[in-house]
């Protein structure tokens, strides 16, 4: 059991260079230092450039995620849109003002109207001059 497990980390090793090992390899074959070195460097910056990439492409889709999200209900013919991630609020398709924003809740408020968006458990709740005029889960 010893032996497969020294032969498997030795092949999994294998393939591992330092940047030190590379160096010398490519001067082993009578390729100049300086040229080496360009080489080396080439190499990194293209392993830095592919990482970036990806991390914006990565980026880019949470994003597009994060902004698609609205939440539209309709709480007894009075009409609530929100874009949690934009902080905007409409009640009745006129903007409202964002009065509270925390971990736990968005609040927006319109005139008498007060829209309460719970982000933790996806409720709103529409209160009608400071009093609960209706709820509902998104």
């Amino acid at each position: 059991m010893k032996k497969i497990f020294i032969a498997t980390t030795l092949v999994l090793l294998a393939g591992c260079s330092s940047q030190a090992s590379r160096m010398a390899d490519c001067q082993a074959q009578g390729i100049s230092k300086d040229a080496c070195y360009i080489a080396e460097q080439n190499r990194q910056t293209a392993v830095q450039n592919t990482a970036m990439k990806q991390a914006m492409e990565n980026a880019a889709k949470q994003y597009a995620q994060t902004a698609k999200r609205v939440v539209h209900v309709r709480i007894k013919g009075i009409d609530i849109k929100i874009f949690p991630a934009d902080k905007q609020g409409y009640i009745e398709s006129t903007a409202a003002a964002l009065d509270e924003d925390n971990a736990d809740a968005q609040v927006y408020r319109k005139g008498i109207f007060t829209a309460i968006y719970y982000k933790r458990t996806h409720k709103v709740v529409l209160m009608r001059d400071g009093q609960i005029y209706g709820r509902t889960t998104v």
